[in-house]
């Protein structure tokens, strides 16, 4: 994991170091917020002064990024980012591909996977790319 915080922090500061200064990047509390909180010594230590803006849904980091508020988002996968840009007619790029956060299944009631019956209701993400990924888990 440090070797992959480490890349982080190095792609960001050769990526932005234009910024030479502060670099706002908006990101999911967990744990897209958390990574860059992690990353931010090396990134100072590079000149860039990371200021983590936390956005706790998936449609205001890039709208705040196509206007102007932020300088770059880290929450999505480039599908997501793709749909979402294309539906909304927002020219925004990948500037690095993210790790992909894993699926579960999670219940208060249901214990195991094992327990759920025909006609049990599960809710899945509303965005095709990842609701894609939740039918793929639950087939699965």
């Amino acid at each position: 994991m440090k070797k992959i915080l480490l890349g982080l922090s190095t792609f960001l500061a050769l990526s932005f170091g234009a910024f030479a200064g502060t670099l706002k990047v908006g990101a999911s509390p967990v744990p897209h917020a958390e990574l860059l909180d992690f990353v931010k010594p090396d990134l100072k230590a590079n000149g860039v002064d990371l200021k983590v803006v936390e956005m706790s849904d998936y449609v205001t980091p890039n709208l705040a990024l196509a206007d102007g508020e932020i300088d770059a988002n880290f929450f999505q996968h480039k599908p997501y980012l793709d749909k979402f840009a294309a539906e909304r007619n927002l020219k925004l790029s990948v500037v690095a591909n993210t790790h992909v956060e894993p699926l579960g299944l999670y219940s208060k009631k249901v214990k195991s996977v094992n327990d759920l019956k025909k006609g049990d209701v599960v809710a899945i993400p509303s965005d095709p790319s990842n609701g894609g990924r939740a039918l793929i888990l639950l087939h699965n």
